[in-house]
């Protein structure tokens, strides 16, 4: 018996022992690249998290828009108060009326008047006697009296000007006129706050009875509440009389003639006042008053309007909403998302996610088992498509906040986009995913999604082939016609078009008259139209960014690639002159051969162009460019060989990314010939290593292109086709059946040597593939009618 221990199995390696294969499920995660799968799901909840975020799903949607006709009136569903502007805004208006508005005091005109009067009088007591006065004196004492009807009888200017002189002598500089002049300006005096004609504001702007002076020493919080009477220049007559009348009796206190004083006194007066509407003092402050009415009408409080749940109607049926209709509903819907919970909000946030995971499960299983699983495992389109996706619905998501059909224009540029970049057929499940997205975002109704789908799928399968610039513009308009018809067509089928009906005094129901539904579904569908045409025309000079940000080409850059005097085109036709005639016909055949299944060959045709352009660093080396007969081959040995022959496609993806070909292109120049096996050296080679006793075995891996295998249905086109038209010129007598039998040994060739596995080429299109490719050389070998004198055609 042995010493050592024996390894007891456990039961699970027991039953693993047996052999039986796991589910798949099991052996795709254990074999999965776990790190890899978790960054793509985080990629998605990403996106989902922003798409959630950004469309606000936690709170309902505001599903009113200016212009619509609701079918019933609109009844609040919570109590709430809305402040009634119009009211609040008349109180406002009637607090501004009543309100002193600001004013400036600026005492330069009356010092202006001070000065003129004096110089005035002393012009006129510089006259010895009323005789002797010039014309100039004459001219200034008659501003001051000329005679009037209160004159005294026998009372005449010369006795005036006697009293003038008489009182005023005594005051040689006019020191007592000037003090009894400033007296007018100072505490209580009339014009101690100023002098007015009238209030310079408008009666809406503020109070007419009523303003604030400030000096202009001063700021204008520091104005005083003055009453307009007080400065008013039209009231200032009797008030200055009585000031200077006083003035004077003190100031002249001395002289005996009391009357004199007086008249002198209302002299001087009549000649102020006369002069007071041209030296007035107060000027509006407008910033000042601005500033005041704004703090007036701050101090009034909002006049709120009540509404109760149930009961209060905010909007009639039958009418299409206005500004006031959907201001009232907007503060209802505010209140109404106000009033919901924590756990109301979670709950329509689950519910979206929800969504968004079925529409994840929906076009991801399509995508992975119909389309192109390379898009999921691919980081970075996974990211750019979810990218357009996620912007595309919160551009609509905001673009839908106004009454017109904006949401459109988003719409219709992601889906000519999305059709260029992923073909028609994703596009199409991917803008219908966003159709229902956006419709059940907005909170809308089944007409909405129609009208949506219709711009997506119209847009969608009338983008095709871009082969000129003005496709987009013939795409929008048509789309554009088609929406216009399926809103007005499906807003009759939804609306409601019949006469109120009514029973008795109260309106059962207010639905819209057929009239104004129609008129209002053209005006949005022309709206819908209009921003469909603009969204595809302007998509036009920015698919050059489209083609550059996603890796795709329209066909109206393929063609302007294509150009033969192409810099890269036009070297290998001078350096590589047999291979710049092999890629032109190898284009020829290939891109019939792609459009017999659909493939774009366009695209193959373009890349048939430059599949060879590496090689133009040794042209020599390769056997059509061969004229001499010299093959440089000879001397080197079949590893050597291949090495040489085997760089020009690297060779040659390295020239097109200087050249700044597109990544399709590149493509197709690095999976042309795949992983396919250098068949000539290769044999050679193990020619040699028999021959030779001591030689080691030779692998074939040795002799392989470095690939990848073709990818893409257009790179098996052109692996094909290139094959097949090099190997058809070693046929000696290229009959319809040679031909037939060398393509159909080459495609069984290239099929069992794996090189299709991974470009999803199935069986009838590799058939129809080699039917074109025999058409195609049979054309080019077909037999030619031998004329007398010529030995072969």
């Amino acid at each position: 018996m042995s010493g050592g221990k024996t390894h007891k199995r456990t039961s699970q390696e027991r039953i693993e022992s047996l052999g039986i294969p796991k589910p798949r499920f099991i052996q795709w995660w254990k074999s999965s690249d776990k790190a890899d799968w978790s960054m793509r799901i985080g990629i998605a909840v990403v996106a989902a998290i922003t798409l959630l975020v950004a469309c606000q799903t936690w709170r309902p949607s505001f599903a009113f828009r200016s212009g619509a006709i609701p079918t019933r009136n609109l009844i609040a569903r919570v109590t709430f108060d809305v402040e009634d502007r119009t009211q609040t805004e008349e109180l406002k208006l009637k607090r501004i009326r009543e309100g002193a508005m600001v004013y400036r005091n600026r005492p330069q005109p009356l010092e202006q008047l001070r000065a003129t009067l004096k110089n005035e009088l002393f012009k006129v007591l510089a006259a010895s006697s009323f005789d002797d006065m010039t014309v100039e004196q004459k001219s200034a004492f008659s501003e001051f009296y000329m005679g009037d009807e209160t004159a005294q009888p026998g009372e005449l200017p010369s006795d005036r000007f006697r009293m003038l002189k008489s009182v005023l002598s005594t005051d040689e500089k006019l020191d007592n006129v000037e003090f009894a002049f400033n007296m007018l300006s100072a505490d209580k005096g009339p014009f101690h706050y100023g002098l007015l004609r009238a209030p310079q504001h408008k009666p809406e702007e503020g109070s007419q009875q009523q303003i604030q002076v400030y000096s202009t020493s001063d700021t204008p919080e520091d104005a005083r509440y003055v009453n307009v009477e007080s400065v008013q220049i039209a009231l200032m007559d009797s008030r200055v009389k009585k000031a200077l009348a006083d003035h004077f009796r003190s100031r002249f206190d001395k002289i005996d003639d009391k009357e004199a004083v007086q008249n002198v006194a209302g002299m001087i007066s009549d000649w102020i006042v006369k002069r007071l509407p041209q030296h007035e003092t107060l000027v509006y402050d407008i910033p000042s008053s601005n500033i005041e009415r704004t703090k007036l009408a701050a101090t009034v409080e909002p006049v709120m309007q009540k509404f109760y749940a149930g009961r209060t109607e905010l909007a009639f049926g039958g009418k299409p909403l206005g500004e006031s209709e959907l201001s009232l509903l907007r503060s209802e819907y505010d209140h109404w998302v106000a009033s919901m919970s924590w756990g109301d909000r979670l709950i329509r946030v689950s519910a979206y996610a929800g969504m968004i995971a079925a529409l994840y499960l929906l076009c991801g299983s399509y995508i992975f088992f119909v389309d192109d699983r390379r898009l999921l495992r691919d980081r970075l389109r996974l990211s750019q498509l979810l990218l357009l996706i996620v912007a595309t619905i919160a551009f609509c998501f905001y673009a839908a906040s106004d009454q017109y059909r904006s949401e459109l224009a988003p719409l219709v540029v992601a889906s000519i986009v999305t059709a260029v970049v992923y073909g028609r057929e994703l596009a199409l499940l991917l803008m219908a995913a966003v159709c229902i997205s956006v419709t059940l975002f907005l909170g809308e109704t089944l007409a909405h999604l129609v009208m949506l789908a219709a711009a997506a799928t119209s847009s969608t399968l009338l983008v095709g082939r871009i082969r000129s610039r003005t496709h987009l513009l013939y795409v929008g308009g048509v789309s554009a016609a088609i929406t216009v018809l399926t809103v007005v067509g499906v807003g009759i089928v939804t609306g409601e078009t019949m006469s109120a009906a009514q029973l008795g005094d109260d309106v059962v129901n207010r639905a819209p008259t057929f009239y104004l539904v129609l008129s209002g579904l053209i005006r949005e569908a022309l709206w819908a139209g209009v921003f469909i045409a603009v969204a595809a025309s302007a998509l036009t000079p920015a698919l050059p960014i489209v083609e550059k940000v996603f890796g795709v080409q329209t066909d109206l850059s393929l063609m302007e690639l294509g150009d033969a005097s192409h810099p890269l085109l036009r070297r290998l036709a001078q350096r590589a002159p047999g291979t710049y005639n092999h890629s032109i016909n190898v284009a020829s055949i290939a891109e019939a051969a792609a459009d017999s299944i659909g493939a774009n060959g366009l695209l193959v045709r373009v890349g048939a162009y430059f599949h060879d352009i590496g090689k133009m660093f040794k042209p020599e080396y390769f056997i059509e460019n061969q004229a001499s007969g010299i093959n440089q081959h000879d001397t080197l040995q079949p590893a050597m060989s291949t090495l040489v022959i085997i760089a020009h496609v690297k060779d040659g993806a390295d020239l097109a990314r200087n050249h700044k070909l597109p990544v399709p292109i590149i493509d197709l120049i690095m999976q042309h010939h795949g992983t396919t096996l250098v068949e000539y050296f290769y044999r050679e080679a193990a020619r040699r290593s028999e021959e030779d006793p001591n030689g080691e075995s030779v692998s074939d891996k040795d002799f392989r292109y470095p690939g990848p295998k073709p990818q893409t249905l257009e790179a098996a086109v052109m692996m094909l086709a290139d094959t097949v038209e090099s190997a058809s010129r070693t046929l000696v007598d290229p009959t319809p059946a040679r031909i037939q039998s060398l393509v159909d040994s080459i495609a069984q060739k290239k099929m069992a040597d794996g090189q299709f596995d991974e470009c999803g080429l199935t069986f009838r299109q590799l058939g129809s593939v080699r039917q074109s490719l025999v058409k195609s050389l049979t054309a080019i070998y077909h037999a030619r009618v031998k004329y007398p004198g010529q030995q072969s055609a």
